[in-house]
């Protein structure tokens, strides 16, 4: 099983990174033999799609088909997004339409959006209404919001971060990595050669 873990921050070394690192070692607690994919939208920089995308020349070579390659093998997708301004950030956006071959096609996807106060539920639904559509990834009901991001550390939360987090995000990733293992046998019958994009 390999799960791609998605930081959708322009900043570098932002609060969406030291959460998804979180992830990840939750992620390896629940299974050891878990393949993950780490990839840091902030430290890549990837430019905003544009039809040159289809020559397939500089960034869009080697760098672009080595990330494409890892998205395509993985069999789920965690995308920890911050609000900015009440939205998804554009690198969350931007990665949706640079996958355009079936990445992330009839996988499941668990969204966790970050807030550094008491925000964090626009970009959810954001994600959740325009993401889908060509890129047929499969949202699992389950998300996770965490708040006062500063604060969070497992273990020893700030007094913002509500006792129950922990639990609830073992929770969820147990239920993500349910829909992972159940979800592999639909796409034997996935036809992407006739009916690539949605309606």
């Amino acid at each position: 099983m390999k799960i791609s873990i998605i930081s959708a921050s322009h900043r570098m070394n932002s609060q969406s990174k030291r959460i998804s690192n979180f992830l990840k070692n939750d992620l390896l607690n629940l299974n050891p033999n878990i393949k993950i994919f780490p990839l840091d939208l902030a430290k890549l920089a990837l430019p905003l799609w544009s039809p040159d995308k289809k020559k397939g020349e500089g960034i869009w070579g080697k760098t672009w088909n080595s990330i494409s390659k890892n998205l395509d093998s993985s069999d789920g997708f965690i995308i920890v997004v911050p609000e900015y301004g009440g939205m998804a950030t554009p690198a969350a956006k931007n990665i949706f339409l640079l996958c355009g071959n079936g990445e992330f096609a009839h996988k499941p996807g668990l969204i966790v959006s970050v807030s550094s106060g008491n925000g964090g539920a626009y970009p959810i639904a954001e994600l959740r209404s325009s993401s889908y559509k060509n890129t047929h990834i499969m949202w699992i009901p389950e998300n996770i919001i965490i708040r006062n991001a500063e604060e969070f550390n497992p273990g020893e939360h700030g007094s913002n971060i509500p006792k129950w987090i922990d639990s609830r995000i073992e929770y969820v990733l147990n239920l993500f990595l349910a829909y992972v293992s159940n979800m592999k046998p639909l796409r034997k019958i996935i036809n992407r050669k006739d009916f690539g994009n949605g309606m």
